[in-house]
């Protein structure tokens, strides 16, 4: 019984003791330093493991303040680590339609949000002046809108 609780506890309690501490404040730390927020609107730094799900979504969503600057800033990998990269090959918008091998991470993590703030990023998306990047399978998908004062950062991945 002990080993069997065990096993639970490092499979999934304390990754969801991680997950609880850790999803709140994901935005606010990704953000530090290099963007003016003025409100977390998601955050998600681990998606859920154990409910079949293998694929699944992390997100950093932040309305920005009016002192936002017009073209968007870059972290770096080496910086903090793969998950507080943003950006670092931004091309403006609209972006192109996606291959039929790319992922799609906005229109699946979208489900995480209000219908209302998913529109507002796929318009950021679509139309000109804002910034977006992208890689070639589309798991990692960055987007900042300096006129709708957004900055996000979309992970659909494993």
């Amino acid at each position: 019984m002990l080993a069997g609780f065990a096993v639970w506890w490092l499979v999934v309690g304390y990754a969801d003791k991680v997950r609880r501490a850790e999803d709140p404040v994901y935005a606010t730390e990704l953000f530090a330093n290099l963007l003016p927020v003025e409100e977390i609107l998601a955050t998600r730094k681990w998606h859920p493991r154990g409910a079949g799900l293998d694929w699944d979504c992390t997100y950093a969503i932040a309305r920005l303040k009016d002192s936002r600057p017009e073209e968007p800033p870059t972290r770096g990998r080496a910086e903090l680590g793969w998950r507080y990269q943003f950006g670092g090959n931004w091309r403006p918008t609209p972006a192109p339609k996606l291959g039929d091998t790319t992922r799609d991470a906005l229109s699946f993590c979208s489900r995480y949000w209000s219908g209302p703030l998913a529109e507002e990023l796929n318009a950021a998306l679509k139309s000109p002046g804002s910034w977006f990047d992208r890689g070639a399978v589309g798991a990692t998908l960055f987007i900042y809108a300096p006129d709708q004062r957004l900055a996000a950062r979309i992970r659909f991945d494993d």
